[in-house]
């Protein structure tokens, strides 16, 4: 008999414990729904306040850039030495009367160095009406027959195909392939590094052969570069290398030619020898002398 009052006491202990046990699983799950609760709303408040702060952002940035305070009233053009100052506001798709601070600067200064003659740009704005454009323009150095024309400039890059009369007063250059050009930051081919060299040492003030009396530049990969005279395209062979110590040379054969007489008549110099000089005369003077 006690026996049985054992196990029925014992059965009103379990019970009373599971039910112990809903009650407290009970709580933590209404506390774990109000802390996600809470999380939410807190994070639709968040929300709320980040959308009514882009609201708010976007329309000062409307205000301002609709304002007239930031009309642009002035636009100082420098470094623009071919292209007109309506080329130039054309190029960059600006204008007076522009809000200062709607302009995308870095998109206006993408707009002129694709212009095939500026080489570099830089865009500024200065508050409240002012836009300032700095151009660096490419300097044409001579124009280059590669079956189309193309103009290089200083460095000896193609910077544009020669179009009207952009090449008026230029030496052409013949003898260079496509394989001697040099694309983008790459240093130049020999072969275009020489003519360069040519040239830009025939551009010093003091050059024996000015630039300007320069009708072109004649290549030959093997016995080298001739210069070409606009004077009855006279020839004057250099070769490759030593270009300064040879047009020395010719700077002391010079006094000689003209004092003979020789000067306005010979054909060619040979220069590319350093132990001698050739000079071929016309025909006639050939004869004569």
């Amino acid at each position: 008999m006690m026996q049985g009052m054992v196990t029925v006491l014992g059965n009103s202990k379990n019970r009373k414990t599971r039910k112990n046990r809903r009650k407290k699983d009970l709580g933590q799950l209404r506390r774990r729904w109000m802390a996600r609760m809470l999380t939410g709303v807190k994070l639709c408040g968040i929300i709320a306040g980040l959308l009514m702060a882009s609201a708010g952002f976007m329309y000062v940035y409307a205000a301002v850039t609709c304002s007239d305070y930031f009309r642009t009233e002035k636009i100082r053009i420098g470094g623009n030495q071919r292209l007109s100052k309506e080329q130039v506001l054309t190029q960059a798709g600006i204008d007076i009367g522009n809000n200062l601070l709607a302009l995308n600067l870095s998109l206006v200064r993408k707009r002129l160095i694709a212009h095939p003659w500026v080489a570099d740009a830089r865009v500024a704005r200065e508050i409240p009406e002012t836009i300032t454009i700095r151009l660096v323009e490419h300097e044409a150095l001579a124009q280059i027959d590669l079956g189309r024309r193309f103009l290089i400039n200083t460095e000896g890059k193609i910077f544009k195909e020669v179009q009207d009369a952009e090449a008026a007063g230029l030496p052409l250059i013949q003898g260079i392939e496509y394989g001697d050009i040099s694309l983008g930051e790459d240093a130049l081919n020999p072969p275009m590094a020489a003519v360069v060299d040519v040239l830009q040492s025939c551009r010093k003030p003091a050059s024996v052969i000015p630039y300007t009396e320069i009708q072109g530049l004649r290549l030959d990969k093997e016995m080298g570069i001739t210069i070409v005279l606009k004077d009855e395209e006279r020839m004057i062979q250099l070769g490759f290398g030593d270009i300064d110590t040879k047009l020395e040379r010719f700077k002391r054969l010079r006094p000689v030619l003209q004092g003979s007489g020789k000067w306005r008549t010979f054909q060619m110099v040979d220069l590319n020898n350093p132990d001698r000089v050739v000079v071929r005369l016309n025909a006639s003077d050939a004869q004569g002398a």
